[in-house]
């Protein structure tokens, strides 16, 4: 219990420490910055500071979401090349440290079963997809697939995000906050189902 309680406490720390980049004249390149480093690593996702930063100017939210895609497929090409590259010199830090073996596990199972769908599943829904990029890479997953769910997956979270924010402004930022997490995981799960019916009556 006191070690849960010190990581619920570390992660809280994170949590502010990312929501005070929001009124931050850099907050951009905050933005930039911890979408990056989330795909490989970093525990707390960008979308808090989107959604504080579109809140508060809801007409920059389409080009805050614009940077949060373009960095956070950036930081999965590089937690690719860690899988891919480093793979044997952080196993054993990545492996029960970032990365849980079951869900390493896992993920190699929903790669072999649909690689693109897993990765773009794992971008748009609350899954961490910093799993899925490290792990594309151990297993020398295509390149070029990869990149493309990535690209599709992170953008339909961030500007789905950016969409309702520069319509309804920060009225939304409270429903955004509570709720989104849950309808990009069934929405999500939708996609997968029909996507797999497709295939299977193709």
């Amino acid at each position: 219990r006191l070690k849960n309680w010190a990581v619920f406490k570390k992660l809280r720390q994170l949590y502010d420490w990312v929501l005070h980049w929001s009124d931050h004249k850099h907050n951009t390149k905050a933005l930039a910055v911890i979408a990056f480093t989330e795909s490989s690593f970093f525990p707390i996702p960008p979308d808090i500071l989107l959604i504080t930063m579109g809140a508060s100017k809801p007409k920059k939210s389409i080009s805050y979401a614009l940077i949060c895609t373009i960095f956070s497929v950036l930081g999965g090409i590089a937690g690719y090349y860690i899988g891919a590259e480093l793979w044997s010199l952080v196993e054993s830090y990545l492996l029960g440290g970032i990365i849980k073996p079951e869900h390493f596990e896992l993920v190699k199972t929903k790669f072999a079963e649909n690689a693109f769908l897993a990765i773009f599943i794992a971008g748009f829904t609350p899954i961490p997809y910093k799993v899925f990029t490290i792990t594309a890479g151990a297993l020398l997953i295509p390149f070029g697939p990869f990149v493309l769910a990535s690209i599709l997956g992170r953008g339909m979270r961030f500007f789905i995000i950016a969409v309702l924010l520069y319509f309804f402004g920060a009225k939304m930022k409270d429903i955004i906050e509570r709720d989104f997490e849950k309808y990009t995981l069934i929405l999500g799960t939708l996609l997968a189902v029909a996507v797999y019916f497709l295939k299977v009556r193709a």
